[in-house]
């Protein structure tokens, strides 16, 4: 969402924009190794933390043959100092799920996304790599269309390197109570994605982020918040007073924002 002909430029105009660390993508096709430099560079010169990489691109991980990029990408995530963020897939729905129940992806597509996650928190425990699984919604997949089934892998996994991140936005559609949903999940969110229901920023929609991020204060919350979101305006200017009004909202430790 950051302006910017390239990762220096976004990570500049971030910084002056008040956010102090970065998140960022990287696919399949990316060479791993100018990736690293770029980034650390770019957050160095800029003075902003490289907070999360999301494993971009179609991920697809209930095809076995997807994994080995994962195994390659999450050890040059965890050299930038970063925490790693996916989710099995994430790709437009066709034909477009209306009304729930919504349809299951085959036995065999669930048996290997089980075991796809089970060698990524294997793998995530040896790099000493925070990874973070991310609910998404019916629109965007046939896996993890909501909180509660994810909340439970992580529970099963149960490692402290695997955690919850929760995207306000999705939760509004997904969700039967945002709150109820923090709540239960509380213990396993280790990353939250800030964005009102329109995907725009935070105040800017019809959201109860007052209420939200009093749960997670309440929770003891103390990781980053990230925008995922658009901006409309003058980046920097908008941006800012995003965070003035959250800061209202957030106690001074209970979390960061990217």
């Amino acid at each position: 969402m950051a302006p910017g002909n390239n990762l220096a430029a976004r990570c500049e105009a971030i910084a002056g924009a008040g956010c102090r660390g970065l998140e960022t993508l990287v696919y399949p096709t990316t060479s791993l190794e100018a990736w690293q430099q770029e980034v650390k560079q770019a957050t160095t010169q800029a003075g902003i933390e490289p907070v999360a990489v999301i494993l971009g691109g179609g991920l697809d991980l209930y095809r076995p043959d997807k994994l080995g990029w994962v195994r390659e990408a999450l050890p040059a995530i965890a050299e930038v100092g970063a925490a790693a963020m996916l989710t099995p897939e994430y790709r437009a729905q066709d034909p477009l799920p209306l009304f729930p129940p919504y349809p299951l992806p085959p036995r065999a597509e669930l048996v290997q996304v089980e075991r796809a996650i089970g060698e990524i928190s294997e793998l995530a425990g040896r790099l000493a790599l925070p990874v973070y699984f991310e609910p998404v919604t019916q629109f965007e997949s046939r896996f993890w269309r909501e909180v509660e089934p994810v909340r439970a892998i992580c529970q099963t996994l149960n490692t402290s390197w695997v955690k919850l991140c929760l995207d306000f936005h999705n939760m509004n559609i997904t969700e039967a109570s945002l709150i109820a949903t923090l709540r239960r999940a509380g213990p396993w969110i280790g990353h939250i994605h800030l964005a009102d229901n329109n995907r725009r920023l935070p105040g800017q929609g019809h959201l109860d982020f007052t209420t939200g991020l009093a749960i997670l204060g309440e929770l003891g919350y103390t990781g980053w918040y990230s925008f995922e979101c658009g901006v409309e305006g003058d980046f920097q200017t908008q941006v800012q007073s995003c965070i003035t009004y959250l800061n209202g909202l957030i106690s001074r430790d209970q979390g960061r924002s990217s």
